[in-house]
């Protein structure tokens, strides 16, 4: 199996164009979280923090870092605004990717358990001792930058690399030669704890996310007529578009899972299939903000109100130009 080192123009103008993309979305969304919420509580500031992280991870990964894997070498480079102009180390690039989609996966997590909260509040059943929520809060921080770090340490050092090629992969010294930034990796103990440690937190996060959405839907049946129709209306809309956000999510998820069968199996055309990987990885966030404007009313009723208004406008200057003319 033959490994290209050539840059995938396609894959490379496809990052320009949905990077640019994703970064007005989500700031249109967070816009919207802002000013076209009913009120700004704790739900909607972990809200605005999971669309923050989702920003974050989009612009390093489509402007700043722009990676390129060369299967079926366990390597992979750089070609991105920090790796061209600062020389900023691809493993370097490739760990802080790693600390925002744990980032991602835990602010989402979290707008799961607030929401939960909110419902749990109402009815007075579930409800989070606020020391236990303040610890798990201040605890938060950790993960992310564990998940970097021990990325950071699974990494073979900078210098040794050229000297693994020469031994492991004789044949691609002038090719590994001609990159001035890239990133060659072993199975050691740290790639094995980050992957145990991903795979823990992602079935950590599926459970949190089954049986808070479980007991949230329990808890507002069991309220229904406690609370106002609108209100109940509005928690359940708000608990679906939770879940939409979370279905979104599995474009972070299983692209991740179908690289590590791919790197696994090192099978022919394993090069081309990770490119289409990454090329849908970067699109997770742009479905994720429109999902998360489609499923939540104020946010779609604006934009719809926004559209139908601009159409009417130009309908009515498009009707006074033709009587302008005919007349």
């Amino acid at each position: 199996m033959s490994v290209d080192f050539d840059v995938p123009l396609w894959l490379y103008i496809y990052y320009q164009f949905i990077g640019t993309v994703s970064l007005f979305l989500n700031l249109f969304t967070m816009l919207l979280i802002l000013f076209k919420s009913e009120k700004i509580d704790v739900f909607r500031k972990s809200l605005l923090v999971f669309q923050a992280t989702c920003t974050v991870t989009d612009i390093h990964f489509t402007f700043l870092m722009q990676p390129l894997p060369l299967i079926p070498i366990m390597a992979g480079y750089c070609v991105g605004f920090l790796a061209r102009c600062f020389d900023v180390w691809t493993h370097y690039l490739i760990a802080f990717v790693v600390g925002t989609i744990v980032a991602q996966l835990e602010s989402l997590t979290f707008c799961f358990v607030k929401k939960h909260q909110t419902i749990a509040n109402i009815t007075k059943k579930h409800v989070i001792s606020k020391s236990v929520d303040d610890a798990v809060t201040w605890f938060m921080p950790f993960f992310p930058v564990f998940g970097y770090l021990a990325f950071c340490s699974a990494g073979m050092k900078r210098e040794e690399q050229m000297d693994y090629v020469k031994l492991h992969r004789p044949e691609y010294v002038l090719e590994f030669s001609d990159l001035p930034n890239f990133a060659i990796y072993e199975l050691n103990f740290w790639l094995y704890l980050v992957i145990c440690f991903g795979s823990l937190g992602a079935i950590f996060c599926g459970a949190v996310f089954t049986f808070t959405t479980v007991d949230m839907f329990k808890m507002l049946k069991r309220s229904r007529r406690k609370i106002s129709v609108s209100n109940f209306k509005k928690q359940r809309s708000t608990i679906k578009s939770l879940l939409a956000q979370f279905a979104a999510s599995s474009l972070l998820l299983i692209p991740l899972l179908c690289f590590s069968l791919v790197l696994l199996l090192k099978f022919d055309g394993s090069q081309e299939i990770c490119n289409i990987i990454l090329m849908v990885f970067s699109t997770r966030s742009s479905v994720n903000a429109a999902v998360l404007i489609a499923t939540t009313p104020p946010f779609r009723n604006f934009v719809l109100r926004k559209n139908s208004t601009n159409n009417f406008a130009i309908a009515t200057v498009a009707i006074s130009m033709s009587r302008t003319s005919f007349t």
